[in-house]
């Protein structure tokens, strides 16, 4: 098999495993919804969820420690970052942090809560896990300050 006919295939093969993260180094922002109120989202208009099954850790991310693996993250997706986060306007910067995931890779916290994307959000204003009971615990979107966005 020749190199291109090798590359070819090795991308199939890699594109059709699950997406289990989704990287973002662009600034959390704030969105609105007129029954949820404010809440916190990904530099492309994805609501961020926090999962009540996860191990809260310090402002910091430090601490934290995320209960979804497995099939869980393959639908909710980690939001990882490379750099340190940055928040836009709205976004308290003293609350974002990062944790180390048991894959190596930092996922971003706000408040301590590990950060997720729904993978059923297809759409910036998307947020049909809010409120949502999945992998044994409540999803919440995640308020600007810190806690769970709950009407």
């Amino acid at each position: 098999m020749n190199a291109r006919a090798l590359s070819l295939t090795l991308l199939l093969a890699l594109s059709t495993q699950p997406v289990l993260a989704q990287s973002t180094d662009e600034p959390v922002g704030v969105m609105r919804n007129a029954k949820e109120g404010a809440y916190l989202v990904g530099g492309n208009g994805s609501a961020m969820y926090l999962f009540e099954a996860d191990t809260k850790g310090a402002r910091d991310g430090s601490g934290a420690v995320s209960a979804c693996v497995d099939d869980c993250i393959g639908m909710w997706t980690a939001v990882i970052v490379e750099g340190k986060p940055v928040g836009g306007e709205g976004v308290d910067a003293a609350l974002l942090g990062t944790m180390s995931r048991s894959d190596g890779l930092k996922q971003l916290t706000y408040n301590g809560w590990p950060m997720y994307f729904y993978g059923e959000d297809s759409a910036p204003g998307d947020i049909k896990g809010q409120d949502l009971k999945d992998f044994g615990a409540e999803w919440y979107l995640v308020s600007p300050n810190g806690g769970p966005a709950k009407h």
